[in-house]
């Protein structure tokens, strides 16, 4: 974890009873942020970090990534929460999730999708898969949900959203839960720090309420601390 605080020895910080190894910068583009990060970024690899959260936008994350030193992913966070951004994107779209079609598209089958998958099913009115044994995938939810979700060669004249869960590509109005989507959660919590507590197994996903799914001018993406 890093912090933009007054130069401090690294030490354990502990969120929703999560251990990190916290280190303290100076923020800023001078020459005393600089060396700041590169002094922390050395104690990180010394410590065989590979991976970090990165509390503020003010934070220079170069001397990190020198060092071997990558940002938490969000994109996990984001795959877990597919649902619930599918249907707050609907929403910003001013589309009524019962008259709409969604599509998946993946290169595999994964449990996020799955669960996605199966909260959709409740309320979205057609569903439909361009993912490899998608047909399985479609009869398991066909006998768990009673919902019949449709194939990728079989669709609707119009789909309104395509929810990517990776690099498939695909043509249409496409939501990729990737890092780069820009999602707002109800959360005081960074989407890194959100991402590290979800991987840690202390964060429901499916819990948190999306405020915004990145398709709203509005949603600036600020990490709030």
């Amino acid at each position: 974890m890093v912090c933009e605080h007054t130069a401090e020895e690294p030490r354990l910080r502990v969120v929703e009873g999560v251990r990190f190894c916290a280190v303290y910068v100076t923020g800023g583009n001078t020459l005393r942020a600089r060396l700041s990060c590169r002094a922390a970024a050395r104690a990180l690899a010394r410590q065989g970090v590979r991976e970090a959260v990165f509390l503020s936008p003010r934070i220079d994350r170069e001397p990190f990534a020198r060092r071997g030193i990558a940002p938490i992913a969000a994109a996990p966070l984001h795959r877990a929460a597919a649902a619930s951004i599918v249907r707050k994107a609907l929403a910003e779209r001013g589309l009524d999730p019962r008259h709409a079609t969604v599509a998946f598209v993946a290169e595999r089958v994964t449990p996020e999708l799955c669960c996605a998958v199966k909260r959709l099913s409740a309320d979205v009115r057609y569903l439909v898969l361009r993912v490899p044994d998608g047909a399985a995938l479609a009869k398991r939810m066909q006998r768990e949900c009673g919902v019949a979700i449709r194939q990728w060669g079989d669709v609707p004249p119009r789909i309104d959203l395509i929810a990517a869960f990776d690099g498939a590509e695909a043509a249409g109005t496409i939501l990729r839960l990737d890092d780069a989507l820009c999602v707002a959660y109800n959360s005081g919590y960074s989407n890194e720090l959100l991402a590290a507590l979800w991987r840690a197994g202390a964060l429901d996903a499916e819990r948190l309420e999306v405020l915004s799914a990145g398709t709203t001018e509005e949603n600036s993406c600020k990490t709030p601390r």
